[in-house]
């Protein structure tokens, strides 16, 4: 046997008999475990992600009350329409509505609908609000048209 297997056994058993490990062997603990929030930016602090979700939030807010105000017609239900509305409170308002030639007053809460009063006279049938606004429109550009038009004329 030569010299340096008599030294490669030597190291062999003496780390068998002590029970170490090669140094390449070891696992270290630390590699194993995730860290928490490793994904997010180091300039990521608690008030900007607090700030974050508060937008968040009202966006939600806001877009259910535009969506619970500005809610498209439903069909025509062959003689009933709804003429006109108040609200009295967070839940309750006063209703008016066509049926045939009539206009009956309803109270509307959240736990039912009670028929207050049948009109005897009909209160007038509003005109729809987008065709009021359309002529206002047309109106302010037709103006606009002739302002520009004549600032043109004297500036020639």
């Amino acid at each position: 046997m030569s010299r340096w297997s008599a030294i490669y056994l030597g190291i062999f058993f003496s780390t068998l008999v002590s029970g170490q490990e090669k140094p390449s062997l070891v696992v270290k603990t630390e590699e194993l475990v995730p860290e928490v929030g490793k994904h997010v930016g180091a300039n990521m602090d608690a008030m900007t992600m607090i700030v974050a979700l508060i937008m968040v939030i009202l966006i939600i807010i806001v877009s259910a009350f535009i969506m619970k105000r500005f809610q498209p017609k439903g069909i025509d239900n062959k003689g009933l329409k709804i003429i006109t509305t108040m609200q009295l409170g967070a839940k309750e308002r006063l209703v008016v509505v066509q049926v045939g030639d009539k206009q009956q007053l309803l109270g509307v809460t959240s736990g039912q609908i009670t028929l207050l009063d049948t009109l005897e006279q009909p209160l007038d049938i509003p005109s729809p609000m987008s065709a009021e606004i359309g002529k206002s429109l047309v109106s302010l550009v037709q103006k606009h048209v002739t302002n520009k038009k004549t600032l043109k004329n004297e500036t020639s």
